[in-house]
């Protein structure tokens, strides 16, 4: 039998894919993913119900961003779901400020729990449809230098409700399957570079991070 996953290992399979992860932040992403697991037994949050799959196609999915050499300050999960990628950007980088961002209200709450659970501070959790976020809070329109996104829709409808939040010259990050395909343009966005890795047993896949900057 496979031994779970604790911090040190979870380390080292990070830098297996060539993402530096320290001790503390894998203890961190771990005790919130344990969190929502636990969580996910009375709301659906996942479709992933073993504990080490799910550290693979949540976790070591959402540190994969350590890839794209970016140093993000303000960071807003788009259709954040359970909390990934989001939250594994944010252990990432403690000194960013990262917005998860869901229209569903339960599963905005589910995360909320978590965080707390997890001991995770400098996350803010919000219900709101990205679609009239620049209306209802001016304050996020073009205030973020990095939209994250994974398995919200198609690229360009994302690309769409992205570009009124993030500022000229910041980027978009988009989770996709190997095969998916990853237009060059997306609306004001360019794709600045594919990013293709290999996620490890016992969920083995190939995946890419698709990343856009936004135009001036």
């Amino acid at each position: 039998m496979t031994e779970p996953t604790e911090p040190a290992s979870l380390v080292q399979r990070a830098k297996s894919m060539g993402v530096e992860l320290d001790a503390e932040a894998a203890a961190s992403l771990l005790a919130y993913l344990d969190a929502m697991l636990q969580l996910n037994e009375h709301i659906n949050l996942t479709a992933v119900r073993d504990r080490e799959q799910a550290v693979v196609l949540h976790a070591l999915d959402g540190v994969a961003f350590g890839l794209c050499g970016l140093r993000p300050h303000h960071v807003l999960d788009l259709g954040t779901g359970n909390g990934f990628p989001g939250v594994a950007v944010s252990v990432l980088f403690p000194h960013a400020t990262v917005v998860l961002l869901d229209r569903t209200g339960k599963k905005v709450r589910a995360v909320g729990s978590c965080l707390v659970a997890a001991k995770l501070a400098g996350i803010e959790t919000v219900q709101l449809d990205a679609a009239q976020a620049p209306a209802l809070h001016p304050e996020m329109r073009h205030a973020f230098d990095l939209v994250t996104a994974r398995a919200v829709g198609k690229p360009e409808v994302i690309a769409e409700l992205a570009a009124p939040l993030v500022r000229p010259r910041g980027h978009l990050a988009l989770w996709l399957d190997a095969d998916a395909a990853a237009p060059a343009k997306l609306g004001s966005f360019r794709r600045e570079r594919l990013l293709g890795y290999d996620l490890p047993e016992p969920a083995p896949r190939r995946r890419q991070i698709a990343l856009y900057e936004r135009g001036r």
